[in-house]
């Protein structure tokens, strides 16, 4: 290891967990002291991350409030340390560690907020990608539906919630009060895409979360329409699976 790739690495352990290697080889200013210099870097790092956070979970700061926010920014900073080469991506698992945190119904919706602010970036983020429409699906020859497979979009997102954090997302997204606090008896699954420059979600029933499902494990529209001919009937499985 050279010297420069030394002081490098006792600058990184210095900010992300406080090590004190790096105070001998800092130099006093004249004015500032080593401890105050490295301060300075201590705060713009964990300064620009928080901020990062805060643009990326925008309904989720002003839900919590500003110090709220802060709190459970420094404390994703302290246990996540960024490993990204671009800070868009620091907020990855902010909902996993809400999630631990939570406590109460009340820290299971933030997780919920968090996830769903994520899944929305996701998507307005994703791969541009050519999508087939139903003129194209209908020129395809009868005789090879049943081997025909979908492959889903690339912008296409999927998540779950467990309360009605989407309602606070709305609310907050709108500047009004939020709502109250309610528990789904069970998932509510959502989609979201975009499309151009215009991101749009919407819920999943069970059968549309199957097919989903098996479209996302390469399933053909054959044997979907042998597994939904079951419950819906032989005649009406096509159809239903279209």
């Amino acid at each position: 290891m050279t010297q420069l790739q030394h002081i490098q690495h006792a600058f990184q352990d210095h900010l992300l967990r406080g090590d004190a290697a790096i105070d001998g080889l800092v130099r006093n200013s004249g004015t500032l002291g080593v401890p105050e210099r490295l301060a300075i870097y201590t705060h713009a790092y964990s300064s620009r991350l928080t901020e990062a956070l805060r643009e990326g979970f925008p309904a989720l700061a002003r839900t919590v409030g500003d110090e709220a926010f802060a709190r459970l920014a420094r404390a994703y900073i302290e246990e996540r340390p960024s490993v990204f080469a671009s800070i868009r991506w620091f907020g990855h698992a902010l909902s996993e560690n809400l999630d631990a945190r939570a406590v109460d119904d009340h820290g299971a919706m933030l997780g919920d907020l968090a996830r769903w602010e994520w899944t929305l970036a996701a998507a307005f983020d994703g791969a541009d990608e050519a999508a087939v429409g139903l003129e194209a699906a209908a020129t395809v020859p009868a005789q090879d539906w049943p081997h025909l497979r979908v492959k889903l979009h690339g912008n296409l997102q999927r998540t779950a919630t467990t309360t009605n954090a989407i309602e606070f997302w709305r609310a907050a997204t709108a500047g009004a009060g939020q709502p109250a606090l309610a528990l789904h008896t069970k998932p509510i699954e959502w989609i979201a895409w975009r499309r151009d420059l215009l991101t749009s979600f919407r819920s999943l029933d069970a059968e549309e979360c199957l097919a989903l499902d098996a479209a996302g494990r390469g399933q053909a529209f054959g044997e979907r329409c042998e597994g939904l001919a079951v419950r819906v009937g032989a005649e009406a499985a096509p159809l239903h699976a279209v």
